[in-house]
């Protein structure tokens, strides 16, 4: 967990979540909208001409907030249209809100042990997404992470395989065991050849994309009663309420403005009132997390005991509800049948059966559930379970991974450079100011003779050397405008103004990247919006023309930037 405050000070893990609730549990969500500025961009209308439409940019924002708590970054790696967050005044790329964490843990290192600590094997599992490109899309976002919080050497490893490391420099035979690796956010799945002094020979390994986080949200849906949802369905609360309410972080989003009109009509219509008025309180005085931290400690009691009481109150509030063990089970009944596909296809994978495996390690916090120690007794039989510490052994196996250097490298390292100048050389502008490299982060300055930062950018870009630009070459027309040279084989996007109706010819050769965009900021102009177009080259000279060379059409009200991925 962070906690990013209005100063932009950051805290983590148990301080984080209490420093959230004393601050911002019970207090009022207000509203406000702030005017940031205005996009402007030429609009095809099927006729003759364009036309040029201007928006202004708003960003809502909750006036009362002292912070603001961010919970699971990992499980947001699966998302592959997530690329960072709005917090206050400054947008965060995913990459720095990971960095948060990995510098905190190495600042604690290097202050415990004396020395720099600048070599890291990070946990990773073994699928973020079905889609394989999501997956690497997201370990190299840990991996850029990694880089900004000062790690120089940086490897991963499959966080099962850290598990299995512990038990087999224990083992004394050879065997082939299991490992349940069961967490907040997904379930690994390994079968591997461990012990008698050989190095482990993995069999097979599997990802299941179910968590512990998906626990809590089912028996959230059980409690949607309590606040409006009618079970004999004389009335039914929209879809989009629904989801927002399945997670304590998106919970206030209810409360906005323009859900107020909803709220109003689902109250006159219903039978009870009442639940209405709750969920009102809810979502606007905050309390989504006391809740889900009600909902994890009953989760937590289940594992022990067959039946435990959730009791919530909170002004107009008054939740109690006893659930047994088996109520619980048949809530979840979707993730028991994901997880029993997920054991039958890695044993298919590996060609096993169950007889064949030895041993099965069970670790991770949501491997506890009663209901997934009975499926794998079911699979295996209970002697062949071995319970390992559901929270330190897949961090203390990967310290043995390190130990032994069997980290893994992802091919994307060599993209990336320690200086901007190792990536782009022999910059050279018929400009009247001179242009400079500088690697790609928010709030960078990206003009050499002007107050403009970047705001917002596509985290895929982030910490990619840059060219920085000058503000006063915008009308230049030359057709070899700007020279660059590039060492190796490169990907050169360049961030052009929305504002011009057709990019000039020079640029027509590039691609268009589809959503993808880089946003800045002055005081004077306020946002401004840079479309992002990109082509890769060869080693060798690169050139660019003028922001207003042949071709283009519109009011130009930014100088062009440069971007250069090495290696793509």
């Amino acid at each position: 967990m962070i906690y990013i405050d209005r100063q932009h000070s950051a805290q983590l893990g148990l301080s984080a979540a209490a420093e959230y609730a004393e601050r911002e549990t019970g207090r009022a969500v207000r509203w406000r909208n702030r005017l940031m500025g205005e996009v402007q961009m030429w609009v095809s209308t099927g006729g003759s001409s364009p036309v040029l439409v201007r928006q202004e940019v708003f960003v809502t924002y909750d006036e009362a907030a002292f912070g603001r708590l961010l919970q699971s970054i990992k499980t947001a790696l699966r998302n592959e249209r997530y690329g960072g967050t709005q917090i206050f005044d400054r947008y965060y790329t995913l990459d720095e809100l990971i960095a948060l964490v990995l510098k905190t843990l190495k600042d604690s290192a290097e202050a415990q042990l004396g020395k720099i600590c600048d070599e890291v094997v990070i946990g990773r599992p073994v699928k973020f997404s079905e889609k394989s490109w999501v997956s690497n899309r997201a370990e190299e976002i840990i991996y850029k992470a990694a880089r900004l919080a000062g790690f120089k050497t940086i490897s991963f490893q499959a966080e099962p395989i850290g598990a299995l490391y512990v038990y087999h420099v224990a083992a004394k035979q050879r065997e082939t065991v299991l490992v349940f690796d069961f967490g907040g956010g997904t379930l690994d799945l390994t079968v591997a050849e461990v012990g008698a002094g050989a190095a482990p020979h993995v069999l097979a390994t599997r990802g299941v994309l179910v968590g512990g986080d998906d626990l809590d949200r089912r028996i959230m849906i059980s409690l949607f009663k309590y606040f409006g949802e009618d079970s004999k369905r004389d009335l039914q609360l929209p879809h989009e309420f629904l989801d927002l309410l399945a997670n304590w972080q998106s919970m206030p989003e209810l409360s906005r403005p323009h859900h107020e009109d909803t709220l109003r009509t689902l109250r006159r219509s219903s039978k009870h009132p009442e639940t209405i008025d709750a969920l009102r309180t809810l979502v606007s005085k905050n309390l989504g997390y006391s809740l889900f931290s009600e909902i994890e400690r009953v989760k937590q009691e289940l594992s022990s005991n067959l039946a435990a009481t959730l009791k919530f109150q909170h002004d107009n509030i008054r939740i109690f509800e006893r659930i047994t063990r088996s109520q619980f089970e048949s809530m979840i009944k979707h993730e028991i049948k994901a997880v029993h596909k997920g054991i039958s296809d890695v044993l298919a994978e590996a060609e096993m059966t169950p007889n064949q495996i030895n041993r099965v390690l069970r670790t991770g916090g949501s491997s506890l559930v009663p209901a997934f120690v009975k499926m794998l007794s079911e699979f295996f039989g209970a002697d062949k379970l071995h319970e390992m510490d559901p929270l330190v052994s897949v961090v203390g196996g990967l310290g043995i991974v390190a130990h032994e250097n069997s980290g893994l490298w992802g091919d994307y390292r060599a993209r990336y450079v320690d200086r901007p100048e190792d990536a782009i050389a022999g910059i050279e502008n018929q400009g009247s100011f001179a242009y400079q490299p500088y690697m790609l982060r928010i709030g960078e300055r990206c003009y050499v003779d002007h107050e403009t930062h970047i705001r917002k950018m596509p985290v895929e870009i982030s910490g990619l050397p840059a060219i920085r630009t000058a503000y006063a070459d915008r009308e230049n027309v030359a057709e070899d405008f700007l020279r660059l040279n590039l060492p190796c084989p490169s990907r050169v996007y360049v961030a052009y103004t929305t504002r011009a109706v057709v990019r000039p010819d020079w640029l027509k050769t590039f691609e268009l990247m589809d959503e993808m965009a880089i946003e800045i900021k002055d005081e004077w102009y306020g946002v401004r919006q840079m479309q992002l177009y990109s082509q890769t080259f060869a080693p060798g000279e690169v050139i660019l023309g003028g922001n207003n060379a042949v071709g283009v059409e519109g009011k130009l009200d930014a100088t062009y930037l440069v971007v250069v991925d090495p290696g793509a």
